[in-house]
């Protein structure tokens, strides 16, 4: 399953599951047949009125389909994200940075339904090959649907060298490092185990030197993994 890195405003790296394909589809379902029940109930509850008001019944009409129209944005912007279907599934539209998407953002995705699905489920195919799973409606909003984990630890960054304007990163080879192994770069560089710290420090730079297939540029272990910690981010962030 994809994953999706997010990078907060607060230099905090929280690594999500990306919603899949038949999570989302599901989500849809559960919306199609609450939207249905709703209608029908509403439609039930108002036939008796709207038979003796043409014109009454006519606007009920067009009032029963804009809110299904628009119920995907209202349940979005009232709901942090989600629909029912979506927070049955466990799922939610976040931005791409972390944050609560924006009611622009979510009318923007919302407006490119049309084309989603509308194109012969053009949506699908962008979903699918996308990086971050996104549908066409998720790449104009900056948006993205990920599965909600209750076990969700974020990656506090703690060096912020990347950041510098003229930073110049050196192993482009380190996107290829998982989160996992970047954890255990860092741990490592903070650690205070100065005991056995210098020997790890060998045995981890060589490991990153097989993985990445890479020969260090910098003579120390240290300043090696250092400098392939902050390309990973300076890679991540651009």
């Amino acid at each position: 399953m994809a994953k999706t890195n997010i990078i907060t405003g607060q230099y905090v790296r929280i690594e999500q599951t990306a919603a899949s394909v038949v999570l989302r589809f599901f989500a849809w379902v559960i919306d199609a047949i609450f939207l249905t029940i709703a209608a029908t109930f509403f439609v039930g509850m108002t036939a008796g009125i709207a038979s003796s008001f043409d014109t009454f019944g006519e606007v009920l009409i067009y009032l029963s389909v804009l809110i299904v129209l628009s119920y995907p944005l209202l349940m979005e912007i009232f709901i942090d994200g989600q629909t029912l279907g979506k927070s049955l599934m466990g799922i939610k539209v976040i931005c791409l940075d972390g944050s609560k998407p924006s009611k622009t953002a979510l009318f923007l995705r919302w407006i490119l339904y049309l084309v989603d699905f509308g194109c012969m489920f053009v949506g699908l195919i962008f979903i699918v090959f996308s990086k971050n799973s996104q549908r066409l409606g998720d790449l104009a909003a900056g948006t993205t649907v990920v599965k909600l984990s209750k076990n969700q630890k974020p990656f506090i960054l703690r060096s912020f060298i990347f950041a510098d304007q003229n930073y110049a990163p050196s192993y482009p080879e380190a996107t290829h490092l998982s989160m996992r192994q970047v954890e255990a770069i860092e741990h490592l560089l903070y650690s205070d185990n100065t005991q056995r710290r210098g020997p790890l420090m060998n045995q981890l730079a060589q490991k990153v030197e097989n993985v990445l297939g890479i020969r260090a540029k910098e003579n120390d272990p240290e300043k090696f993994l250092n400098k392939v910690y902050n390309d990973f981010q300076y890679y991540s962030t651009i």
